[in-house]
């Protein structure tokens, strides 16, 4: 099977790790398939190299901005139309919607070849009072719904993506709508027998969670408002009036980041709230293992990555009911706190780390059987057969 999968942006190079979880479900779906990867604004040079065993040709549009974009949505469509003149494509598949979801969907009436739209992100809402969402955008907002009256299938990250995808497609409709999540590479995060130091305690990994009655917990995201990490602050300065040992490391970087700090100061967390900064994707595995409890605040998840990889690595999860931990806990796989509730979010980190034994082995089951990279590129593999 050919496939071609159009994108925002993607991985440079090998070493990369420009949104991993696309390189890896590109990278296993290469595997066996012919896979030819168009990345329309990032890297910011136009060529074509390797990624595995896929292709990936970048267009440069880095700069491209106002009536250019019509000029480079141009250039792309002719860059596929050429290279499915050399082979057929079988499938065009944009990861996100918007600007690459629409010419993924125009691609596909051009040249008559069936089109899939993966929504993973905040394609579908709007939060007026922190500016996210592509909804408060007129122009994101047609793009998106062109995608949703026009592709041959949508595929959603979470059920709850899903649930508002299905409301605002058309009846007449009769592409499928249906909740088939990014993969996370579990192998990368299998348990390995190695150390972590936390303070001034170094632990076998694993043994962490199991042991002690001293409470650490992670977030890992981009210090933005829609992932809500004062909420999460506020949350653990509750936390700590029961557990008094507990600590909370914060990873990620942000424009909020300098406001993040002066809370923690001001809630007089300084000395038990760490702001981590970058972690490295390959250093995650480590950062996850030495933790008990994962823990989302987030306003809206379109799936929800971190908290696969956290589960992968057999951390408790907990958190805002938004994203796949809404799916968890509707099947006992994680603690769900409502949006904004500091007070429920608190409650919520505190439950899950007295259940962390039982938290930690259920959501790694499903995380490991349902959401594995072999699992997802079978079940993308089906549906590219139904459709053609």
């Amino acid at each position: 099977m050919r496939i071609a999968f159009i994108v925002p942006g993607f991985a440079a190079d090998e070493n990369d790790w420009c949104i991993p979880a696309h390189t890896d479900m590109v990278r296993t779906l290469a595997a066996e398939d012919d896979v030819h990867v168009f990345a329309m604004r990032y890297p910011h040079r136009a060529g074509t190299y390797r990624i595995g065993k896929a292709t990936v040709q970048s267009i440069g549009g880095a700069e491209v901005r106002g009536s250019g974009t019509a000029l480079l949505w141009q250039r792309v469509m002719r860059v596929i139309a050429r290279e499915h003149s050399h082979r057929k494509f079988d499938i065009i598949h944009a990861i996100f919607g918007g600007e690459a979801g629409c010419v993924a969907v125009l691609a596909g009436k051009c040249l008559r070849v069936p089109s899939v739209v993966w929504l993973v992100d905040g394609e579908l809402v709007g939060l007026r009072d922190i500016g996210y969402g592509a909804d408060l955008n007129l122009r994101l907002r047609e793009l998106n719904e062109i995608v949703l009256r026009w592709a041959d299938s949508i595929l959603c990250g979470c059920a709850a993506m899903t649930e508002i995808a299905q409301a605002r497609v058309g009846k007449t409709r009769r592409a499928c709508v249906e909740t088939l999540p990014l993969g996370v590479n579990v192998e990368r995060f299998i348990q390995e027998k190695e150390f972590q130091e936390i303070g001034n305690t170094r632990y076998a990994i694993g043994d962490t969670r199991k042991k002690g009655t001293d409470a650490h917990f992670v977030n890992v995201g981009s210090l933005l408002a829609v992932k809500s990490q004062a909420t999460l602050v506020r949350a653990f300065a509750l936390v700590r009036r029961e557990i008094a040992g507990a600590t909370l490391t914060i990873a990620g970087t942000g424009p909020l980041e300098n406001n993040l700090r002066a809370l923690a100061d001001e809630l007089q967390l300084d000395s038990c709230v760490t702001f981590a900064g970058n972690v490295p994707h390959e250093n995650l595995p480590a950062f996850y293992r030495a933790a008990d409890v994962f823990v989302q605040a987030s306003r809206h998840e379109g799936q929800g990555m971190a908290l696969l990889e956290a589960a992968a690595c057999g951390c408790a999860v907990c958190g805002t009911n938004v994203g796949v931990l809404r799916d968890f806990a509707q099947r006992g796989a994680a603690i769900a706190a409502a949006v904004g509730d500091v007070p429920a979010l608190a409650e919520a980190m505190q439950s899950a780390f007295r259940a962390r034994a039982r938290l930690c082995e259920q959501s790694k089951k499903i995380t490991d059987s349902e959401y594995n990279l072999e699992y997802i590129s079978n079940r993308l593999r089906a549906l590219y057969a139904r459709l053609c």
